[in-house]
C-alpha cells in the first residue's frame, strides 16, 4: 500500500506543476487582452470621408527623362609605400573623402566607380599630396592647374 500511495502523492504533485503553470499562464493571457472584449466597433469612425482622386492615363503623366547608361570606369595606380589614396575629381565635387582606392597588393591601388559615359578631369591624392594619375598621359586644365583626365565611353 505504501507504493501505491507514494504513487498517487508523484500523480498528484505532477498534476500540480502541469496544471499551475497553465493557469497562471491563462490569467496572464486574458489580462493582458482584456481590451478587446471592450472594444466597440460603432465608436470608430473616420475622422474624414476618403475620396480617392482618379487615376491619370499614362498619356497625361509626365514624361521622365531616360535614366544614363552607367559605365564601371577602373581607376588602378601602382605606387610603392603609399598608406593612403584617393580620387577626387568632377564627378565627386572635388571631395578626396568620397572615393578611396582599395589596396590590392604592395604596390597597387583600385577601385571601381559607376559612372555615365562622358569626359571626366580628376586629380589623385596620394598621402595628402594632389599628383597627376601615372598610369595615365591624358590630362587637361581646370581651374589654372594640371589634371588627369578620363574618357568612359
Amino acid at each position: 500500500m505504501e507504493r501505491k500511495a507514494l504513487l498517487l502523492l508523484l500523480a498528484a504533485a505532477a498534476f500540480a506543476l502541469v496544471s499551475v503553470p497553465s493557469v497562471l499562464f491563462n490569467n496572464a493571457i486574458k489580462k493582458y487582452f482584456s481590451f478587446v472584449g471592450h472594444w466597440s466597433v460603432a465608436n470608430i469612425k473616420p475622422s474624414r470621408t476618403g475620396i480617392i482622386p482618379p487615376a491619370r492615363s499614362r498619356a497625361e503623366r509626365p514624361v521622365e527623362p531616360p535614366q544614363p547608361e552607367l559605365r564601371f570606369a577602373k581607376f588602378s595606380i601602382k605606387i610603392a609605400g603609399a598608406k593612403d589614396v584617393r580620387i577626387a575629381g568632377d564627378f565627386n565635387k572635388w571631395n578626396p573623402e568620397a572615393l578611396s582606392l582599395v589596396k590590392k597588393d604592395s604596390k597597387t591601388w583600385e577601385a571601381l566607380v559607376p559612372l555615365p559615359p562622358g569626359r571626366y578631369k580628376y586629380l589623385c591624392r596620394i598621402d595628402g599630396q594632389d599628383v597627376l594619375d601615372p598610369l595615365n598621359p591624358d590630362t587637361d586644365m581646370e581651374a589654372g592647374r594640371k589634371v588627369s583626365v578620363l574618357t568612359v565611353k
